[in-house]
């Protein structure tokens, strides 16, 4: 992830990522940490930090380093708990957060088969923006965004990556959040890419679709792609 804020220190994202749990598949709710425990990579007016100062942090070990004792609880009658500390330079900046699930699992990544496959298809994982209340501690979400992931089982390329971006969140301290999902390999077997999507439609290309306030009913023109290599243009798809 990637962000750019302006006073935003204490804001964190929450986001959901699948999990086996056994047989189980779950969508497991992932603590991004403070937004000033991120990777910093640049403050507005002064020079890109250099690749080496830029390595991903483990969210994790943040949250244990920064995070205040579990027995610190907020008592309501004395107005908060351990409160954290006041960061007064609030000069807009750009920040980033990555995280390898495979490498937290010991190199091992998602096993894809086809239960995962569907479950994949269907999914769509809550991205959280959240304040965190500098005295009392209390965290307050700001606003929700959903992705649909069912995007990521059809690439057929080596490095599969797709990416998202939000700039118009309420937190008025976030310029912007881009999300940005990637694998070193295919999700799907040719097997599965067949058994699941048996027409193997790719779509290339649409123009001419209505958006905005305009209601009107005329032809979309899309192009698509099939399993066969054949190459057709659709027509007439009234909205």
């Amino acid at each position: 992830m990637e962000a750019k804020h302006e006073g935003g220190h204490y804001f964190k994202v929450k986001y959901e990522w699948l999990s086996l749990n056994g047989d189980q598949i779950e969508l497991v709710k992932n603590d991004s940490g403070y937004l000033k425990d991120w990777t910093l990579l640049q403050i507005e007016g002064e020079e890109p930090k250099p690749p080496e100062s830029a390595a991903p942090i483990d969210p994790k070990a943040a949250a244990a380093k920064k995070a205040p004792p579990p027995a610190a609880k907020p008592d309501p009658k004395k107005g908060g708990g351990t409160a954290l500390e006041e960061i007064t330079d609030n000069r807009p900046r750009t920040i980033s957060l990555t995280k390898d699930f495979a490498a937290e699992a010991g190199g091992a990544g998602l096993k894809i088969n086809e239960e995962m496959a569907r479950k994949i298809s269907d999914t769509v994982i809550k991205i959280e923006v959240l304040e965190v209340n500098r005295e009392t501690l209390e965290e307050t979400v700001k606003d929700t965004v959903l992705i649909d992931i069912s995007c990521l089982l059809y690439p057929t390329t080596q490095g599969v990556e797709f990416a998202w971006t939000f700039d118009k969140l309420k937190p008025m301290q976030l310029h912007y959040l881009n999300v940005k999902i990637t694998s070193d390999q295919p999700l799907l077997s040719d097997f599965l890419r067949r058994k699941l999507n048996p027409l193997q439609l790719h779509l290339i290309a649409c123009k001419d679709i209505p958006y905005k306030t305009e209601h009107k009913f005329k032809p979309i023109y899309c192009v698509v792609h099939f399993a066969d290599g054949k190459r057709f243009r659709t027509l007439d798809f009234p909205q």
